[in-house]
């Protein structure tokens, strides 16, 4: 009988109570093992090509060298998952989105106090997302922006044009360069919304609307409640809320949104609740696609855009950074394309023909 190898991590924070509390969170885990810590990202770029560690927990702001940095010196000597621990402020979502385009591979959210009670409700959270960021290839993904030149392509579009087909994408751990990727080359006058949910909270999602609105010549969005949903526009599903495709008093496809304050949704935008409203508002005419992510969201409301007689699409192995999701929709027959990532906007804008 083999015993499974443990994950060894590496935790780096500058605040001494963080690091502790981090650290006792990870002893307690039979399945992880502690291998150091580091103070600040100089140390910790040094610890990481020593004792090559399979996951790293990263603080952003240290002295000596910051988390950015340190991610850099990482990527580029020893590239190794790398989990940023992150505030949730409007700066704190800047910067991680900055670290993943750099190759973190997803965050964790730092409390808000130094009360203990707080840091112990990232305990699940942090496990979990270290089992997935485990046996990851991290990678940058920068893609190259020319100010004003993709955006004079966008396309006006009448607030009463006719929505016929609509595409819907979910996505988890690895999702915003995957995201960023597909809207990045998709034809900014797409005859169709494209509407995405990204598991991210509020302040997060605000801040990757506006990123991916400065970098796709596509025009995208947070959206709104009571919205109307109009074609061209790529609208991201803002985080702690629900998010549902239905139709004005006047027919128009709008957007119900309510908070999930009552959090019976693990995930919020939660993928399923968007896909159910998205097969039940444009059955055959809906196009559904699952993006790299851990756990099985989405996967049963993709199902159902497929038993709608939706196009469904689920991307491959070798792209996803966690082969959760996808790999959940193609077990479970709810895809009808397995796609690498490069593929699959090519295929959306066939789909749309």
């Amino acid at each position: 009988m083999t015993t499974q190898k443990k994950i060894k991590v590496l935790v780096v924070d500058d605040s001494a109570f963080m690091r502790t509390a981090i650290e006792r969170m990870l002893v307690a885990d039979p399945g992880i093992e502690l291998i150091g810590s580091a103070a600040n990202g100089r140390e910790a770029v040094e610890k990481v090509v020593r004792l090559r560690p399979d996951v790293v927990t990263m603080d952003i702001e240290m002295p000596i060298m910051d988390g950015l940095h340190a991610l850099k010196e990482i990527m580029r000597l020893c590239p190794t998952p790398v989990l940023m621990v992150s505030s949730l402020t409007k700066e704190g979502a800047k910067t991680t989105l900055d670290a993943i385009e750099l190759g973190a591979i997803d965050y964790v959210p730092k409390p808000g106090s130094t009360l203990s009670a707080n840091i112990l409700t990232l305990k699940d959270e942090l496990i979990s997302k270290i089992r997935a960021a485990a046996g990851c290839q991290p990678k940058a993904v920068k893609l190259e922006y020319i100010p004003g030149k993709r955006q004079a392509k966008r396309a006006s579009t009448p607030s009463d044009e006719i929505i016929n087909r609509a595409v819907f994408i979910g996505a988890s751990t690895g999702g915003p360069p995957a995201v960023q990727k597909i809207l990045s080359v998709l034809d900014p006058a797409l005859p169709a919304p494209i509407i995405v949910a990204q598991h991210m909270p509020k302040t997060f999602t605000a801040a990757f609307a506006s990123r991916l609105n400065m970098l796709c010549g596509i025009k995208v969005k947070e959206a709104n409640d009571g919205e109307t949903i109009q074609n061209s526009i790529a609208y991201i599903c803002p985080g702690d809320h629900q998010t549902r495709i239905t139709r004005s008093i006047d027919g128009k496809f709008c957007f119900a949104i309510v908070s999930n304050n009552n959090e019976q949704d693990r995930f919020a935008p939660c993928i399923n609740t968007l896909f159910f409203s998205a097969a039940k508002e444009f059955a055959h005419k809906a196009v559904g696609v699952i993006l790299t992510g851990m756990g099985e969201d989405g996967v049963r409301g993709l199902k159902n855009i497929k038993l709608m007689g939706g196009l469904t699409i689920a991307q491959d192995r070798a792209s996803s950074v966690v082969y959760g999701m996808p790999r959940a929709a193609l077990e479970q027959e709810a895809a009808v394309r397995i796609l690498n990532l490069d593929e699959i906007a090519k295929e959306i804008e066939l789909a749309l023909k």
